[in-house]
């Protein structure tokens, strides 16, 4: 039995479906921001957006990563300059506090539907009774993903939570699967990774030694990566299979 359990989020722990690049979205956050008297139009706020993303992608390119010296391969952005910065376009200053209140709006207008997957709550506690750790490892933006983590119930769960948005990497990078060691002291040849993409969660876990599952709840997403492989394959999704799997019970 591993010592220490390490979870993707969405496509894993939640089902998510989101709409954020719609036109009705974008709409709806071109009026916050007109309200606050920086006009948008819809799809001049939607290319904005899109372009400051981009911009902070190939700014982190290729950068270092303080805390260890290495190479970041995988960078990953923060939204909350990305807002402020669309209110800066027009004159206004947003304030930090401002930002976040209007990612959170953005997330909560885009979400279509949120809820854990069945068996996952099951085998938590089926962790807990055995004394094992639960982690998150998630590519994901704290503004969008902390409040679906209070709001589903995950979040007590965890003995510690990572968010790519807050190390500037993502998975696969093994940069940011680091961060399991020097944060929470955990050996990652007695964890596990347990996620639904192979390009992702399975390919970033070979990269440093871990064990992984493959949870195929997207049979895209859970496509054959040429030389990468998990250790175990849930192959219909049913996350209730970990039990037996790692022999909980």
């Amino acid at each position: 039995m591993y010592q220490n359990y390490v979870f993707d989020l969405y496509g894993t722990l939640e089902d998510v479906r989101t709409a954020e690049d719609s036109r009705d979205v974008y709409k709806k956050l071109a009026k916050f921001y007109t309200f606050r008297k920086a006009a948008y139009q819809p799809e001049e706020l939607r290319e904005a957006f899109h372009a400051l993303i981009a911009e902070q992608v190939r700014e982190r390119t290729g950068s270092i990563y303080a805390a260890t010296g290495e190479r970041i391969s995988y960078p990953d952005i923060d939204v909350i300059p990305v807002y402020r910065a669309l209110a800066e376009a027009k004159g206004l200053i947003f304030t930090e506090q401002e930002a976040r209140m209007i990612a959170n709006w953005h997330r909560i207008i885009a979400t279509r539907r949120l809820k854990v997957y069945p068996g996952v709550f099951e085998v938590f506690r089926q962790l807990k009774d055995n004394h094992r750790g639960i982690y998150l490892l998630s590519n994901a933006q704290r503004e969008y993903t902390y409040g679906e983590l209070v709001t589903t119930g995950l979040l007590p769960w965890f003995d510690g939570v990572l968010i790519s948005s807050d190390y500037g990497c993502r998975k696969p990078d093994p940069v940011f699967f680091g961060e399991l060691t020097r944060q929470f002291g955990i050996d990652l040849q007695t964890a596990v990774m347990v996620g639904n993409d192979s390009a992702s969660d399975i390919a970033g876990a070979n990269a440093v030694g871990m064990d992984s599952v493959l949870l195929v709840t997207s049979r895209e997403l859970a496509a054959p990566v040429p030389g990468v492989g998990s250790t175990y394959t849930v192959d219909d999704g049913d996350f209730r299979k970990l039990s037996r799997l790692f022999r909980l019970v």
